[in-house]
């Protein structure tokens, strides 16, 4: 798009260099490098306004984002609300330490070459990039880029990126100081712009000469002029960073006595409002300096989505750091400690620990941390704690027990179990440095290591475990509270749901009230579970509901509730807003969530992406989730997987997948070990498992012993009384034996189904994970043998299609075929090619058609559409 000639009223808009950086659309990389001040950031900001680019994804830089993890993260969660298209099931950034970073690559790729539309990536400050694995990650995509996709970097220094292909292949637009050099007719309109005197031609040299063309040089003497007239000009005759500090004098001896301290001072706060200057400059003044000094565009830079919020542009702000250092250094600490007091009040840790580190108060620090680290873990905010103890070093850590009990509980929950494991033995070992009369170490670390073993250990957790120790008081690290959680998580795990919810209902009541919002959020979830499984579909939906649109989106509370709104919506049929909320969770995803949100996500995904019949993303997904399950012992989660691979291959007709998915994880021997033999107590690995080796055992035509493991899987849940596991393990019972009955006997066993459970909880999961359920129920429904409800058959359009039925095979194939004939028209009715079933079977392709030959003939059919159309699978 055209860029206009002309600026709006006091814009200084550089058109010659929008209409250059417009030129990125035309190659894969746009490199605009050169030093602090040059123009980038403006550069892009009106390359953006003025250009038109249909998506523009644009990432500030800043020191912390050189952690690869945060980088990716933030990328995907930026690009996800600017570009629609973009599938962050496709890239999940949060597992980067544990991929290579060409396999991060290509993820991102895929990814991106969703987007149809052009798309620019823009990423300003690159020069805070130093990490390897971020710029192998850019460098592999560079290496093949997507199909309109063009990054723009904007850096002070050359990235470390392997630019030499690109620039051969002349697929390499670089901007450089030589082009972002203002000229001497931008001079003057910048003069202009700023309210400013034509400048006469030997001044307008000198100050080119002077500055060489650097912007930031240039408008600071330009406002330098303003304040002390035209022959403020001539006196520039020193190097850029020379020119900096004449600016820091010339603006500063500008401004009154009073406004020029508080100018310097105010330099120590990242960002501050009025309300904090006040407080902490000790004035009453600041409203009206900040109202001046943003008249005066003195690089007052307004804080986005923070209204009344200033930073200084980061030139500035060090010149007056500097200066203040120099001429004020008696206020430097006090101005910290209060700063420190300030946001502590406000409970804004990050700022708290920041000012608290520089105030030079090793007391304050320890102090201000210590309650950071419980307000982090009281709110979920994990990756803060993860973050201070990287910058820590251990020995100040290990003495102080307020510093490493919430660090080894985060470390220990998310699932970091050898760091958890070392600094808890550290910790046993280090003498303590104080103690106070409500303080019990012992108990403390007693209970850490439970906790530890709980979740690193799973449903193995510590058989004989001393949890009445869980029970006891122990004063200041509310180890009742986190207790109660624990023991209701730990027979949820089990399977023993009345006792779940009991334990959580109080432990949620406790910590509530200590303020423990996050692990209250956490036993919320766990009553949710529980009613859900024991069948209160009403009371769990109502429960998750209410707290997921109550809970504030920008708290991690609010991520485990949209894990079990998901299972809400999935359950209800409204796929597409359980993927809406799947991928909104899936940036947030880290290595500090809970293992249940990460395979809530993962299998929800995988499982809308193979309803969609994109098999092989689905099949990704699972993988992924895999790999991330080895990290501990999570033999439930695990087996969930399990299953849903064994399911997905079922229903896809995948059969050398199923096959290699059942010797993996050795369900041939676990369906022989449990086919007879006493029944064990409840677990949710071996029902998963169970269940995944029925689906092989169907698979392989063993119906009679799918049907014998299933009785014994639904005898163990019913014990149990999990009624949405048993409503699962019921229909594929069902579905395995009315399979010969006729239809008014299927009619009627669907109807006791649905008597035992109730019509509602035959969900989207049931229909899922029973196959044949949905075809059988459709097929009597749609001839007018089985009644249902016109609601319900709305709220699942994709199984009752309301299809006319299709007449009845000639003859039963069981009364009438052979063996041999009835095992290949099995793979028949499952959907295998000639050659496919010839492989199978172990006979010829001439042999195989000539057994097809002669099933056509007994059943009374002619072409093989006829044995999909009008039989159900087997």
């Amino acid at each position: 798009m055209a860029t206009p000639d002309t600026p709006a009223p006091g814009r200084f808009l550089r058109t010659g260099l929008v209409n250059l950086l417009a030129q990125s659309a035309e190659v894969p990389l746009t490199l605009l490098l050169a030093p602090a001040g040059a123009g980038k950031s403006t550069l892009l900001n009106q390359w953006q306004e003025h250009s038109g680019p249909a998506y523009v994804v644009r990432m500030n830089l800043y020191p912390p984002d050189d952690d690869p993890v945060r980088f990716l993260r933030r990328f995907a969660e930026k690009t996800r609300a600017a570009v629609p298209a973009f599938d962050t099931s496709w890239f999940m950034p949060f597992d980067v330490a544990e991929l290579p970073p060409a396999s991060i690559a290509d993820a991102l790729f895929d990814a991106l070459q969703q987007v149809t539309a052009p798309l620019f990536i823009v990423f300003d400050d690159f020069q805070h990039i130093h990490s390897p694995e971020t710029l192998s990650v850019i460098d592999a995509l560079l290496a093949q880029p997507p199909d309109d996709v063009h990054l723009i970097i904007a850096s002070r220094t050359p990235p470390g990126l392997n630019l030499s292909r690109l620039r051969l292949d002349d697929r390499l637009l670089e901007i450089g100081m030589d082009a972002l050099r203002i000229q001497p007719e931008e001079v003057q309109r910048l003069s202009h712009c700023l309210g400013g005197e034509p400048l006469a031609d030997d001044v307008l040299a000198r100050l080119m000469t002077i500055t060489e063309g650097w912007i930031a040089g240039v408008k600071i003497a330009l406002v330098a002029s303003q304040r002390s007239g035209m022959q403020t000009l001539q006196g520039f005759d020193a190097s850029q960073p020379e020119i900096m500090e004449y600016f820091g004098h010339a603006v500063l001896s500008g401004l009154p006595e009073v406004a020029r301290t508080l100018f310097m001072q105010s330099a120590l706060l990242d960002t501050f409002n009025a309300t904090l200057c006040d407080d902490v400059l000790q004035t009453d003044r600041a409203a009206r300096l900040i109202e001046e000094l943003a008249s005066r565009e003195l690089f007052l830079m307004p804080v986005s989505g923070q209204p009344g919020w200033y930073r200084y542009h980061t030139l500035l702000r060090d010149v007056l750091q500097a200066r203040l250092a120099i001429e004020q250094p008696d206020c430097v600490a006090p101005i910290h400690r209060r700063a420190t007091h300030f946001f502590v009040r406000a409970q804004n840790f990050p700022q708290a620990t920041w000012h608290a580190y520089r105030c030079g108060d090793q007391a304050l620090f320890i102090d201000c941390l210590e309650n950071a680290f419980d307000y982090w873990l009281r709110e979920g905010y994990a990756s803060h704690i993860l973050g201070w103890a990287e910058a820590l070093p251990d020995e100040l850590i290990l003495r102080h027990d307020r510093l490493a009990a919430p660090l080894i509980s985060t470390l220990t929950l998310s699932r970091r179990f050898f760091r958890a494991r070392y600094y808890l033995d550290a910790l046993k070992a280090t003498p303590r440095s104080s103690a106070s009369d409500d303080d019990d170490p012992a108990r403390v670390r007693d209970f850490l290591e439970l906790h530890l073993q709980l979740f690193q250990h799973d449903t193995d957790f510590m058989a004989g475990a001393d949890l009445s120790l869980l029970m006891e008081n122990a004063g200041q690290r509310d180890i009742r509270a986190f207790s109660l959680a624990m023991v209701a998580y730990h027979h949820l795990q089990h399977g023993r749901l009345e006792s779940a919810l009991a334990f959580a209902w109080q432990a949620r009541e406790v910590l509530l009230r200590l303020g423990h919002h996050y692990t209250a959020g956490y036993a919320g979830l766990i009553i949710a579970l529980a009613n859900q499984q024991l069948g209160h579909i009403g009371e769990a939906v109502a429960f998750i509901v209410e707290h997921f649109h109550t809970t504030a989106r920008d708290s991690p509370v609010w991520s485990l509730w949209a894990t079990g709104m998901v299972v809400v919506l999935y359950d209800q049929n409204r796929l597409d807003e359980a993927r809406q909320v799947c991928e909104d969770l899936l940036p947030m995803v880290s290595s500090a969530s809970a293992t249940e949100m990460i395979s809530t996500v993962y299998l929800t995904l995988s499982r809308l992406q193979h309803l969609e019949g994109r098999q092989q993303a689905s099949g990704r997904m699972l993988e992924k989730l895999l790999g991330i399950l080895q990290l501990g012992n999570y033999e439930r989660f695990v087996s969930m997987t399990v299953l849903e691979m064994v399911r997905q291959a079922l229903t896809g007709g995948q059969w050398q997948r199923l096959d290699a998915v059942a010797e993996r994880f050795a369900l041939a021997d676990w369906a022989h070990d449990n086919l007879a033999g006493p029944l064990p107590p409840y677990s949710q690995s071996w029902e998963r498992t169970g269940l995944a080796a029925v689906y092989w055992l169907v698979a392989g035509g063993r119906s009679q012993d799918a049907i014998a493991l299933l009785q014994r899987l639904l005898a163990v849940v019913k014990k149990a009384g999990i009624r949405t596991r048993a409503s699962i393990i019921d229909a594929n019972l069902l579905v395995l034996t009315a399979k010969h009955l006729p239809p008014p006997e299927q009619a009627r066993g669907v109807e006791a189904l649905i008597t035992r459970y109730g019509l509602m909880n035959i969900n989207r999961s049931v229909f899922d994970e029973a196959p044949g359920l949905s075809p059988l129920m459709n097929r009597l429904w749609a001839d007018g043998t089985l009644a249902l409800p016109e609601g319900y058959t709305q709220l699942f359009p994709a199984v009752f299609t309301a299809t006319p039925a299709q007449p009845p095979l000639d003859a039963d194939p069981d009364a009438v075929l052979t063996p041999k004939e009835l095992e290949i028209f099995t793979l028949l009715q499952n959907g295998l090619s000639n050659a496919q079933i010839s492989e199978r079977t172990g006979v010829s392709i001439t042999t195989t058609k000539w057994h097809l030959k002669n099933i056509y003939s007994k059943l009374g059919i002619t072409r093989r559409t006829d044995v999909l159309l009008r039989t159900p699978p087997r």
